[in-house]
């Protein structure tokens, strides 16, 4: 899998723009054919704790195992980007002296309680469908709501200087995308940015590979769940068709699997 990392200024003049992109994206941390596959249930004849939102495709667990993965993976892509934020926004935005940031699906919070430790002077939001977050950041600056971005964000327009979405691609449907993006541009300031993350994915050449078989079921069962596995390399071209959004910064990193 590769890794998208689009940043989009909101109402935002762009005096430059820095895209890297490489042939193969394959990566074995986080973002952005035809064969049968036999495409099963991963919630059913399991004593792992998942999300009760019904409204949610949303198909990893939710409990202390998963967070402990969300929380390697994390690091794992802080280090392949060399931080948690793009050049282009902490270059635009006064992080030091402090902004307002929201969180997306902030999950485990690690990606906040990371943050607050770098830049303590900025004022956190998280939001997430499950409140696990509030269980576990326990910092003065943050502040955790429930809500589903498809749903409607639990914040006033223009709230946020800085807006932080990633890793979706198992949480929304393909047709919920333009959704998702329309209220993060709405919670954000005008002159404000909006960062999104999210895994590439192509498979292997090699069809005898047994790691094709792996990625081939689950390219599926998103599929079946009408999720789409490639939607890290649109989201660049997503982005670009909303009014007042100039794409800031578009990259894609790559680590051996």
């Amino acid at each position: 899998m590769g890794n998208c990392f689009p940043v989009a200024y909101r109402a935002q003049p762009i005096s430059d723009r820095n895209i890297t992109s490489q042939e193969d994206t394959f990566c074995n941390t986080m973002t952005a054919y035809k064969e049968t596959t036999t495409v099963v249930n991963p919630m059913a004849n399991t004593k792992r704790e998942f999300h009760s939102d019904k409204g949610s495709t949303y198909w990893l667990p939710k409990d202390e195992e998963e967070q402990m993965r969300l929380t390697g993976q994390h690091y794992a892509f802080k280090s392949l980007f060399e931080g948690n934020v793009l050049p282009s926004v902490t270059s635009a935005l006064d992080f030091q002296k402090g902004i307002n940031i929201l969180d997306v699906g902030c999950g485990s919070g690690v990606w906040i309680m990371d943050m607050v430790q770098e830049y303590p002077n900025c004022t956190y939001h998280g939001c997430d469908i499950d409140d696990i977050t509030y269980k576990n950041v326990d910092v003065k600056q943050f502040t955790f709501s429930k809500g589903n971005v498809i749903k409607g964000l639990p914040y006033e327009d223009n709230t946020f200087d800085f807006v932080h979405m990633r890793f979706f691609v198992l949480a929304l449907r393909e047709d919920e995308w333009p959704t998702a993006i329309k209220e993060l541009i709405r919670v954000t300031k005008l002159g404000g940015m909006i960062q999104i993350s999210e895994f590439g994915f192509q498979l292997p050449k090699d069809t005898t590979n047994i790691f094709y078989r792996v990625m081939s079921a689950f390219r599926d069962t998103c599929k079946a769940k009408g999720q789409n596995v490639y939607i890290g390399a649109e989201l660049e071209n997503m982005l670009s068709k909303f009014d007042g959004i100039n794409i800031a910064q578009s990259e894609c990193r790559l680590c051996d699997t």
